[in-house]
């Protein structure tokens, strides 16, 4: 049985895509929409998974401006079992897609392709998450290096993250809006004096 998917969303933007492209093609796969009022992409999705995972071991999260494929959820699961039969310490396992960081992008052309690519941090516009790893590591209440914090501090911990051969459509960045260069202002400050570690792997210096 597949895990359930989570979707945070603010402003219902692309929520009917998504909500159309799982009904067609996996109408057996519990969809959580989770309405929020405006807040960080970590104070968000931590609240929305902690309760899920009352109830799940494991579940998928996304973001509310993706398309699934046929073969989205398959895929990614299918991932998801081998690593776990090679006795991998999973952190995330996300799909690819056309609009993402470039480690994810620059694999599209090769959606057929058995390839399984380990690395360093990941964008769950749609991917895997289990229980234990949330216990050990969260995003931290902020918005545009959220996601990568969590991977590291996972990494740090001994978990792995990898891109599977799942691929997805993203729309464009709705979940938390459009304004990047807010968020780099506002965001730079909390990570500078809380995780200052990873300043050169997010800022280049």
């Amino acid at each position: 049985m597949n895990p359930p998917i989570l979707v945070c969303t603010i402003g219902n933007k692309g929520i009917e895509v998504l909500k159309s492209s799982c009904n067609v093609y996996n109408p057996d796969i519990k969809l959580h929409i989770v309405q929020e009022e405006p807040s960080t992409f970590g104070e968000t999705y931590n609240k929305a998974m902690a309760e899920l995972f009352e109830e799940y071991d494991e579940i998928i999260i996304a973001n509310d401006d993706i398309v699934l494929t046929p073969t989205s959820v398959s895929l990614l699961m299918e991932d998801v079992n081998l690593l776990k039969s090679e006795g991998v310490k999973i952190g995330f396992v996300a799909a690819r897609s056309d609009f993402v960081r470039t480690v994810q992008a620059r694999t599209v052309l090769q959606l057929y392709s058995s390839e399984l690519i380990q690395a360093f941090a990941v964008s769950p516009l749609f991917a895997y998450i289990n229980k234990e790893a949330f216990e050990v590591a969260q995003f931290p209440p902020i918005n545009y290096w959220s996601d990568d914090i969590m991977c590291l501090d996972l990494s740090q911990a001994g978990f792995r993250h990898y891109i599977s051969r799942s691929y997805i459509h993203h729309v464009g960045s709705q979940t938390i809006g459009t304004t990047y260069s807010k968020f780099l202002t506002e965001d730079k400050p909390w990570v500078l004096e809380n995780r200052p570690q990873y300043c050169k792997f997010l800022f280049g210096k």
